[in-house]
């Protein structure tokens, strides 16, 4: 990966509007308020006054951007809960949220990232139980568009490759946030190859009912047909819907001289060209099919399978545009 931001191969949706990508980043070392006056004065616009360890950056280049501590742990009701989090700045993450950016805009957030990091910020190798991650919300195509469905497709084959390839710090590894998707769910999707998004909301009713996956499908499958979601995904039903993937696999290594916000845009880039590239799909759906995902050691052999397949077809990174 290079601080060159790769281009998706669909930059528009159906509608033929720019896609945009929501973005958030976890990382310590700085409080909620030193980060928002860097953002301030990086980006313009007004901090507003800070309230229950969260404050908004309004107006800036980006538009607003919110900057929080961890919301599970802000927003519960447990006694001394304010003092312990002055006292766990160290662990507990910043979380700087944005609104949808193009991909211009995103590039103008990794600068943003660098300041931070002069500045002080942390990420999830700076010590242990830091395990801060970075969240890509890419907008879709359509709702039943190819590209989409092959997209979720290709991300349950590439899975095993993603998380080798972006080394996942360990402590993120063991915590319950990025569940690898079940063997069963991506087979059934190779197999069914689903239509629409409604049998695919129905197949993957079957196999998951939590967020916490590198790729969490529920906002989507929420905004897509909401009385189907709430049928079958009783246990999300105050979940905010939205249109957008949530892509949380990536580590924040924000604190790390050569990481720029490209690395986990480069790792999504690479899921949707592979979306993109039905023969490499149609490869990767044969493969998985005759790969024995039981056996010790299996996610490994299949993300060095994955590996040698790009190889073989002459699979290159994603072009960036600039």
């Amino acid at each position: 990966m290079t601080d060159s931001y790769a281009s998706l191969p669909h930059r528009t949706t159906r509608d033929g509007d720019e896609r945009k990508t929501g973005v958030e980043v976890e990382f310590s070392g700085l409080g909620e308020v030193q980060t928002g006056e860097i953002v301030a004065e990086f980006l313009g616009g007004t901090a507003t006054a800070p309230h229950s360890h969260e404050l908004t950056v309004e107006g800036t280049e980006l538009g607003d951007i919110r900057v929080e501590l961890d919301i599970s742990l802000r927003k519960k009701d447990i006694p001394l809960l304010e003092q312990g989090l002055n006292m766990a700045k160290a662990v507990v993450p910043v979380e700087i949220i944005t609104e949808p950016l193009t991909r211009k805009e995103v590039i103008r957030l990794g600068a943003l990232l660098d300041e931070l990091r002069h500045r002080g910020a942390r990420g999830s190798r700076a010590g242990v139980l830091l395990g801060f991650g970075v969240h890509l919300n890419p907008e879709i195509v359509g709702a039943d568009d190819p590209q989409t469905l092959n997209t979720i497709t290709a991300f349950g084959l590439l899975e095993p490759w993603l998380r080798r390839a972006e080394d996942l710090d360990m402590t993120r590894r063991l915590m319950p946030f990025i569940e690898t998707w079940p063997h069963a769910f991506v087979t059934q999707l190779v197999k069914d190859q689903p239509s629409t998004l409604r049998e695919l909301m129905s197949v993957a009713a079957r196999h998951i009912s939590s967020r916490n996956h590198g790729l969490d499908l529920m906002p989507l499958f929420a905004h897509h047909d909401r009385d189907l979601f709430d049928r079958i995904f009783p246990a999300q039903s105050k979940l905010s819907a939205r249109p957008t993937f949530h892509f949380r696999l990536p580590d924040c290594r924000i604190d790390e001289e050569g990481w720029s916000l490209a690395r986990p845009w480069n790792l999504w880039a690479r899921v949707e060209h592979v979306a993109n590239d039905a023969h490499m799909l149609d490869t990767l759906r044969t493969a998985w099919l005759e790969h024995n995902h039981y056996l010790p050691g299996a996610e490994g052999r299949w993300a060095e399978r994955v590996s040698k397949l790009f190889q073989s077809n002459d699979v290159s990174e994603p072009e960036a545009v600039q």
